[in-house]
């Protein structure tokens, strides 16, 4: 992860001194570089132990470390788009722009993704007797996405796009269920609640919400992360769309791999029925 993802994952854990030089890393980040641990701590009103200190607890073993970092990812740095974006942008510079942008954010997301946390999910998700799946806007199309894949191997998924309907289905949520929730800021209110509701029920709640200390994280017993980003003005839902996007693809793809054959088979066969449909 690079250094800012690391502030925004362990933000409320620091100290006052801590956050107040994170806040600075945050808005500066690029000037830090050349600067030592002295030159740091001045500008952030700190002492140099307590930026080398603010290191480790980021996870780097020094300040040397963590200026490394920064260089590393500065150079795979993504581009904003909703920054770049001009009045009437020719075609061939956005197509390298969303290109570059979105395998940038792939890259940070797929740092994220921890392989035991994958296994330990998709257990859950195997052995539940009903997945069910809640989000709404761009979210709730991922959840589409996931519900359709899984229904088209046998797992029997359940997923509306009305709020409403989708906090009703918990009548049916049984010990032995598997609750997805998916919110980009972890902070949507019906979402919440019904991961509240499930997992109150006996459910197992998996979360997917942007890096950080969100209600969603609390709640669920699962996590995966979504890169946090800077300019909340945004375009649309695009990087936190493709993040989940390749989280369910991840967590649907090792579902799938675990019984290989049966579930080739049991795919072909609802291709052929939906093939006898005019």
């Amino acid at each position: 992860m690079s250094v800012n993802d690391r502030i925004h994952a362990s933000y409320n854990e620091l100290t006052e001194s801590e956050k107040r030089i994170a806040k600075y890393f945050l808005k500066h980040g690029d000037e830090m570089i050349s600067y030592s641990s002295k030159q740091m701590a001045e500008l952030c009103h700190t002492s140099a132990p307590t930026i080398v200190r603010f290191a480790r607890t980021l996870g780097y073993k020094g300040l040397a470390d963590l200026k490394v970092d920064l260089i590393v990812h500065k150079k795979n740095e993504v581009p904003d788009l909703t920054k770049e974006l001009e009045q009437d942008e020719h075609p061939i510079d956005l197509i390298k722009a969303v290109y570059s942008h979105r395998l940038g954010n792939l890259k940070r997301t797929e740092e994220m993704v921890d392989p035991q946390v994958v296994n330990e999910t998709v257990d859950v998700i195997e052995k539940a007797q009903n997945i069910y799946l809640f989000g709404i806007g761009a979210s709730g199309n991922v959840c589409f996405d996931l519900y359709q894949k899984l229904n088209r191997i046998g797992y029997h998924a359940v997923y509306t796009p009305d709020t409403h309907v989708q906090i009703a289905s918990l009548a049916g949520v049984k010990k032995d269920d598997a609750v997805i929730a998916i919110s980009y800021s972890g902070e949507t209110e019906s979402v919440l609640e019904s991961a509240r509701v499930a997992k109150e029920l006996g459910a197992q709640v998996i979360g997917i919400s942007r890096l950080g200390n969100t209600s969603l994280r609390s709640i669920s017993d699962y996590n995966f992360f979504i890169p946090y980003e800077e300019n909340m003005l945004r375009v649309g839902a695009i990087a936190s769309r493709d993040s989940s996007l390749l989280i369910t693809d991840i967590l649907y793809l090792t579902l799938f791999s675990r019984n290989l054959e049966k579930n080739k088979k049991t795919l072909q066969k609802t291709r052929e029925w939906a093939g006898n449909i005019k």
